[in-house]
């Protein structure tokens, strides 16, 4: 509820998925993933996204946030939603499942051999 009410103010973020179809971030419950294609929106609707927390007395903890780029050509973008830089990462768990800026599956591969392993050694 709180998520929805904040994100509502950013309709046009997002990338298109298909003719008339966007898509601007996916949730599980405190867990985001937000999806943009041009930085300047995304900068906006970070700080929106902020801001509408804020008005629930939330906050963004910002050392959990991550910028991630696949296909970006050009020097990457500062992303301050709130003062406080966000990190640049080549990868990131969401969900128990990697994704990488290359698009290639091989470190979710890679862990999920690993979970694995772990399991029949236990």
């Amino acid at each position: 509820m709180i998520i929805e009410t904040a994100l509502s103010s950013c309709e046009d973020s997002g990338i298109d998925l298909l003719p008339g179809g966007r898509l601007s971030d996916l949730q599980y419950a405190d867990d985001i993933v937000i999806l943009s294609e041009d930085p300047g929106k995304l900068q906006g609707f970070l700080e929106s996204l902020s801001a509408g927390v804020a008005m629930f007395g939330m906050r963004f903890a910002l050392s959990k946030c991550k910028m991630l780029l696949q296909d970006w050509v050009g020097p990457a973008p500062s992303l301050v939603p709130t003062g406080e830089l966000i990190e640049q990462v080549d990868k990131f768990c969401y969900l128990g499942s990697y994704i990488s800026s290359s698009g290639r599956i091989t470190d979710e591969v890679s862990a999920r051999i690993q979970k694995a392993r772990l399991a029949f050694t236990h």
